[in-house]
């Protein structure tokens, strides 16, 4: 009886090791994250009639890697764009919004993420 206690003890002894071993909580280093800093650009569109405009180009330009926001006016006629510079750029935004139906007219830095030089 004291051997099937014993055996059952180491069982359950082995078995605790394994699960703590293998949950990954262990001593890994972590990953470091890099902050990049996103930049904003205003897009002179046209086309856009309505609301259903906006969320058009909202989506087709949100789905785009490296887009950080997408806030669309049709009663303005353009669209305030946060973006990751090393991801996408201004060509692809471009292609993205004429691929939808609307024309891309102007790229506009705002002066707050305009650099001097």
């Amino acid at each position: 009886m004291k051997k099937i206690n014993l055996i059952d003890s180491l069982i359950i002894i082995v078995l605790t090791f394994v699960l703590v071993s293998c949950t990954g909580k262990g001593n890994k280093p972590e990953k470091e994250s890099v902050q990049i800093a996103a930049s904003a650009i205003e897009v002179s569109i046209g086309g856009m009639t309505c609301v259903g405009c906006e969320e058009t180009i909202q989506r087709v330009v949100g789905k785009l890697e490296g887009i950080k926001s997408v806030k669309a006016s049709f009663t303005v006629g353009n669209a305030i764009i946060e973006y990751y510079p090393g991801m996408v750029d201004s060509v692809k935004i471009k292609e993205a919004i004429n691929g939808s139906g609307y024309t891309a007219k102007k790229f506009i830095i705002p002066q707050s993420d305009a650099t001097v030089n």
